[in-house]
């Protein structure tokens, strides 16, 4: 198979076992291969929002003190290599095709029923092992205990965030969604716990903590170490001390990943982390955010007034499963006009719905495609901000639009921001 064949061929996967989370499969998987992932150490970060960022954080900060450093997140925006980067390179199209069939070959997915996801893993575990790194940096994809990132032996862990998201996989409450993302805690090993955790989920995870024999460390008390940072708002600033908090930890368990307060201050301020109140241009000025869930939406919101300066155009589009009616009533006051969106996704919400959230409380129409929605924004009135925000999906065809406009590869290209759109 070639690249294009090995992709389709991954998303096929997904499309016929969905998300089945468990951890059999992938250890079996990881034997057969040598079990690469205990060739390095690994820092394992959960969240329902958050990890993100702070993987993007620590990953910085780790490379700037001159380690090599593996990162593995979840989802891409528009290619898949994203998912995979040892320092600022992606991993290789040929090396997607070679990992993913050595895989294949020793783990078939037809008949061990390895998903998607959890075929991605094994291929950043074997990768980084491969690329010889000196730290992996893995952000967990649903949940914690039964994600497929959670076959490592983390030096230490994170919990970032507890909100309501994929209740149908974690639990009605944020005491059993809290359990459940507890999973990537270890006996007598540091896990940092995010500022601000809803009570109810804390004292899960405390509860949970005291039974596994982990450490519990409070990010809220790196929050004054916290340098300036190159990404916007309060919650991303919470992520950061989250970040310090790890890296102190990392340190603490394998001193020779040391980074130096210099390091971090420059790896705070040239971090990147697209598509998370994300500000690109200036005429127009263009938010992309791929907030999805109340929690990240309320934190948009927070930051929208000052991020956009003056009456905001929203492109909006959004996924079934996902609580849309929400997320569009907390945006309706902070918008002067509205363009509701299909997305290329079968989980799409139709925007002739999405058009009944909105139409009453602000003007509304019908757009056909998210990137020529905010093309047609950006000449009709280049002096007004745009927002293009509901899913991480949309802020991905705004981004494939972007990228094909400037003549760029990938979402990580600088200086990305200086661009206009």
């Amino acid at each position: 198979m070639n690249y294009e064949e090995t992709i389709e061929y991954l998303f096929g996967l997904e499309a016929t076992r969905g998300w089945d989370l468990k951890l059999g499969r992938v250890r079996s998987a990881l034997t057969k291969l040598g079990n690469p992932e205990l060739r390095y150490p690994s820092v394992l970060i959960a969240g329902t929002n958050g990890k993100g960022t702070t993987a993007a954080l620590v990953h910085r900060a780790l490379s700037e003190a001159g380690f090599r450093v593996g990162i593995y997140t979840s989802p891409h925006l528009v290619s898949f290599t994203e998912r995979i980067r040892v320092g600022d390179r992606e991993i290789g199209r040929d090396e997607v095709v070679e990992g993913v069939a050595r895989i294949c070959a020793s783990s078939p997915p037809r008949t061990t029923g390895l998903t998607f996801f959890e075929v991605s893993t094994l291929l950043a575990l074997l990768s980084f092992a491969e690329a010889d790194v000196d730290v992996a940096v893995l952000e967990v994809g649903l949940g914690g205990r039964l994600d497929a990132t959670n076959v490592v032996e983390p030096v230490c862990s994170a919990i970032t965030s507890i909100g309501l998201d994929h209740q149908a996989y974690l639990g009605d409450t944020l005491a059993e969604i809290a359990r459940e993302k507890a999973g990537v805690m270890r006996a007598d090993r540091p896990v940092v716990l995010g500022i601000g955790l809803p009570d109810e989920a804390r004292t899960s995870i405390l509860r949970q903590a005291a039974a596994v024999g982990a450490r519990v460390v409070e990010a809220s008390e790196a929050q004054s170490a916290v340098p300036a940072l190159a990404i916007h708002g309060q919650r991303l600033r919470d992520n950061g001390a989250l970040a310090i908090a790890l890296l102190d930890e990392l340190e603490a368990a394998a001193p020779s990943l040391c980074v130096a307060p210099d390091a971090r201050a420059d790896a705070f301020r040239r971090v990147r982390w697209p598509g998370r109140l994300e500000v690109i241009g200036r005429r127009p000025r263009l938010i992309l955010d791929g907030a999805h869930n109340p929690e990240s939406m309320a934190a948009l919101c927070r930051e929208l007034p000052a991020l956009a300066g003056g009456p905001t155009r929203l492109v909006f589009g959004a996924l079934r499963d996902k609580p849309w009616r929400d997320l569009a009533s907390r945006l309706r006051p902070l918008v002067s006009e509205v363009v509701v969106v299909p997305l290329q996704q079968h989980r799409s919400v139709d925007p002739a719905e999405l058009l009944t959230a909105f139409a009453s409380y602000v003007p509304t129409r019908v757009g056909a495609d998210p990137y020529v929605e905010v093309e047609n924004l950006a000449r009709a009135a280049p002096e007004l901000p745009i927002l293009a925000t509901g899913s991480l999906f949309l802020v991905g065809e705004v981004y494939a639009g972007l990228l094909a406009k400037w003549g760029r590869l990938s979402i990580f290209e600088d200086p990305m921001a200086e661009v206009c759109p």
